[in-house]
Order: structure tokens, then C-alpha cells, then sequence
């Protein structure tokens, strides 16, 4: 089974994600990461705007839920929720991260959806 493609359309959360997270990206032949923020910017500055920044293989692992995480659990009842070591392994139906380490983190979409 082929994994899931990740991808934001949003620049400034995409940037935001690489920057704060360290999150690997691709858009077209352009890597996103933190080395090329500057040049990233520079781009942008020139109108260059692709249309999706696509997460990296590298960098899926950033995208599970981990202990300290505020996530938002879904399931028969949606609950939010700060997840602790002894959730793991997680049993609810999803997760989305919303906090982590006390900073916004930005979910990406999901291809296929």
C-alpha cells in the first residue's frame, strides 16, 4: 500500500511549519526546508507561488502524534485532549495535532481524502 501524500496550499503555513518544526517540503524541483527559507522568500517576493508544497518522505514522522501533543480526537464523541505517555498506543479513530510544544502546528491535507 502506498503511503498517503501529505501537502499544504498554504505558503505562509508551509513556511511557518518548516520553520518551526523543521518540516521538510517540496514544490516542484524546489525543496522548502530551513536552509532555503531565504530563498523561499525571495520567490515569493518575486510572485512565484506553487500551488501545493508536498511534505517530504523525511519528514512524515513530524505528522504522528506524540506525548505533550494537544490534539483533537476523533471518534464517537470529538474531544480535545492533551495526550500523556500511557495514550500510547493510540486506540481513538484520528488525531489532529493542534499544539505542539505550546506552538500552533498547522495539519496538512491529505491527498485521496
Amino acid at each position: 500500500m502506498a503511503q498517503p501524500i501529505y501537502f499544504y496550499t498554504d505558503p505562509i503555513a508551509a513556511l511557518w511549519m518548516v520553520k518551526t518544526f523543521r518540516l521538510k517540503l517540496v514544490a516542484g524541483s524546489f525543496c522548502l526546508q530551513t536552509e532555503s527559507i531565504d530563498a523561499f522568500l525571495e520567490q515569493l517576493g518575486r510572485g512565484v507561488r506553487p500551488e501545493r508544497f508536498v511534505v517530504h518522505t523525511d519528514s512524515l514522522g513530524v505528522l504522528d502524534p506524540k506525548p505533550g501533543d494537544i490534539v483533537e480526537e476523533t471518534g464517537i464523541k470529538t474531544k480535545v485532549k492533551r495526550l500523556v505517555a500511557k495514550d500510547f498506543p493510540l486506540t481513538g479513530m484520528g488525531y489532529q495535532i493542534l499544539h505542539r510544544s505550546g506552538r500552533p502546528f498547522f495539519a496538512p491535507d491529505r491527498a485521496g481524502k
